[in-house]
């Protein structure tokens, strides 16, 4: 039989090929001692444009490159369409906390970069409510077809993207050392669509 995947959802998982300066890593990981809110299950920066700081300058060049990347080797467009980033954020989760499931708004693509992680973190995406296949079966073994959830190991220096649009949660962890992510949205510039007129913002 031909089984064929359509309509998938596009997870871009990146290595940087760059590591973070010390500068950067000390910015990422001091923060957490400055200006942070509690969350639902963690605690983050009230700075909500963190990749404007002068620190992460090159840090926010490598993650827009990749993020067009993203952009051009998934969805193909045919004018010139740029993707960039709006907002930006750092999360820090201690042991005995979490990340509530969630889908960002306002946002075409979203990224998370782990900047300081343990061996055994993840992220674990959640199927959509619209999924073709609403049954809950016993399986031989778990795929992309007949699962609810898909979780990611997130390493060190891991940039991921996805769909805003995906829900996503973070796991009570049991590790000591918190773990810090970069989080950004983003949205797009350019003529989406010849009969459109140039979205520029």
């Amino acid at each position: 039989m031909n089984i064929f995947n359509l309509f998938p959802t596009a997870i871009g998982q990146i290595e940087l090929h760059r590591q973070l300066t010390d500068s950067e890593r000390n910015f990422l990981v001091d923060y957490q001692n400055k200006d942070i809110k509690k969350n639902d299950g963690n605690s983050h920066t009230r700075n909500n444009y963190i990749l404007d700081a002068p620190e992460l300058n090159e840090l926010k060049k490598e993650l827009t490159k990749q993020l067009n990347i993203y952009l051009n080797d998934v969805y193909k467009p045919k004018n010139n369409v740029e993707a960039y980033i709006t907002i930006s954020w750092i999360n820090y989760t201690q042991t005995g906390q979490y990340h509530h499931a969630h889908s960002h708004v306002n946002s075409i693509f979203s990224g998370v970069y782990y900047a300081d992680t343990n061996d055994d973190d993840t992220i674990t995406f959640i199927s959509p409510p619209d999924h073709p296949l609403r049954l809950r079966l016993e399986t031989s073994e778990w795929n992309t077809w007949n699962s609810e959830e898909w979780w990611f190991p997130t390493p060190k220096n891991t940039l991921l993207l996805f769909p805003s649009t995906l829900a996503h949660r973070v796991n009570r962890t049991t590790n000591p050392n918190t773990r810090v992510s970069l989080a950004f949205n983003t949205f797009l510039r350019g003529k989406l669509d010849s009969s459109l007129n140039e979205i520029v913002l």
